[in-house]
């Protein structure tokens, strides 16, 4: 009767075992069988319309939209990379809910991102002119040789001409359109006044970043944002980003 005991409690340990095992491997799974460690693309997700105020994210859970943390993308702030699931896409951008506003989509659904890919994702235009819009750009490159990054200049200003940049005097990018993305372009590594200017008066800067610091083996995202013409926070403006890891999606 002992030994019957001791070989029931055997088994039961021994199944007790499998199942915490097994138990993790499955919940790991999301929809269509993919684990979410391998299906996570990295988004900075940069609010860059003057107009809009803070929003939130939403991911599509069984069909229905649900909060996607606690973040109120905020203009201009970047919101820094953070994983998210590819399985759960597209997802939808909503205005933060005050006062128990009722929720609306500022923008139809987003997706097509990639696991193990970065990105930029750019909200710009206008909502009071319906011109609001996403920019979303893979930060993907091959390695720059050694002693030198890459740079590259997106043009997000919703009512700037077509743009030039420099990097310490030198024409880096010319006659970049609106939600213009250029190519990566290689620079020796070191420090860059980068100036901004209209390519009709190239002479002449509209926002001028100092001192900026391009590290050996990175990629950066200088980027325009805001209104030309006008003084007060929504005034026509640059910022730099590091997108920190050369990635090259095959």
């Amino acid at each position: 009767m002992t030994k019957n005991n001791r070989s029931y409690i055997s088994v039961c340990l021994c199944l007790f075992i499998i199942g915490v095992m097994v138990l993790p491997m499955l919940s790991s799974c999301g929809k269509s069988g993919v684990s979410v460690s391998t299906a996570n693309a990295q988004i900075n997700l940069i609010n860059v319309s003057p107009d809009v105020r803070p929003f939130n994210l939403y991911s599509r859970i069984n069909n229905t939209y649900i909060l996607f943390g606690t973040t109120n993308y905020t203009y201009p702030t970047p919101s820094g990379y953070f994983l998210l699931n590819t399985v759960d896409s597209p997802y939808l951008l909503r205005p933060t809910v005050i006062n128990n506003v009722d929720i609306t989509n500022l923008l139809p659904p987003q997706g097509g991102f990639k696991p193990n890919v970065r990105y930029t994702w750019l909200v710009t235009g206008l909502r009071s002119d319906s011109s609001l819009t996403s920019l979303i750009v893979a930060d993907t490159g091959s390695a720059p040789a050694i002693g030198r990054g890459k740079v590259r200049f997106i043009n997000a200003s919703t009512n700037a001409p077509l743009l030039n940049m420099t990097l310490n005097d030198t024409t880096a990018f010319s006659r970049i359109g609106y939600k213009g993305v250029t190519k990566y372009l290689e620079v020796t590594a070191g420090n860059y006044n980068i100036n901004v200017s209209a390519s009709s008066a190239p002479g002449v800067a509209l926002k001028t970043l100092t001192n900026v610091t391009i590290l050996d083996g990175s990629l950066y995202t200088i980027y325009a944002y805001g209104l030309t013409g006008r003084a007060d926070t929504a005034a026509f403006n640059t910022n730099v980003i590091l997108n920190t890891i050369p990635l090259k999606y095959n």
